[in-house]
């Protein structure tokens, strides 16, 4: 437990006492447990994302490929050689 053993706790437990009274021990233990709590239900919980907006969400047509005039054969826009039959494209 991140290397304290039971001598380190009470020395702890004993310099809390003394700071805030064993009056007000109790009340901070409670708080604490309740901070943590609502930390890992926040962390656990999800939030729904907001939708996107209409122009995201417009497809985008993929540009038309060139077509070897040989095999046939659709390769992309940007291609030099054809996929299929490998000959330079025009």
């Amino acid at each position: 437990m991140f290397g304290l053993g039971m001598p380190e706790l009470l020395v702890i437990l004993v310099i809390a006492l003394l700071v805030f009274g064993a009056g007000r021990l109790p009340e901070i233990g409670s708080s604490l447990g309740r901070a943590i709590k609502g930390f890992k239900e926040a962390s656990e919980k999800r939030e729904p994302e907001p939708p996107e907006p209409k122009e995201a969400k417009a497809e985008v047509k993929p540009a038309a490929g060139k077509t070897c005039p040989d095999c046939g054969k659709t390769a992309q826009p940007d291609a030099a050689f054809c996929p299929g039959c490998g000959k330079k494209l025009s």
